[in-house]
């Protein structure tokens, strides 16, 4: 089993945080959130009132299926997000 951590700077427009091969994972995901911002996570085409609300400092931890795919995106401003994968 690889661990594979990593950052991304999410925004606006949708981020990817992370794509699976043909055997799916298990992420973590963590933001680093302002007062007031929110970061929503999804599929690709994830919006503010689509997505999942990931709450500043919480970790969420999610079983991706094969060839699936996280994205993360704000209402406003940027937030980082940090993900740990375990493939």
């Amino acid at each position: 089993m690889a661990l594979v951590a990593g950052q991304i700077t999410a925004s606006t427009t949708a981020a990817l945080i992370h794509q699976t091969d043909a055997d799916g994972c298990t992420i973590r995901i963590s933001a680093d959130i302002g007062s007031g911002q929110h970061v929503y996570i999804g599929p690709l085409g994830v919006t503010t009132a689509n997505g999942f609300i990931v709450h500043g400092q919480n970790i969420l931890t999610i079983t991706l299926p094969p060839a699936a795919a996280v994205y993360a995106v704000t209402a406003s401003g940027t937030c980082i997000v940090s993900k740990l994968v375990s493939d």
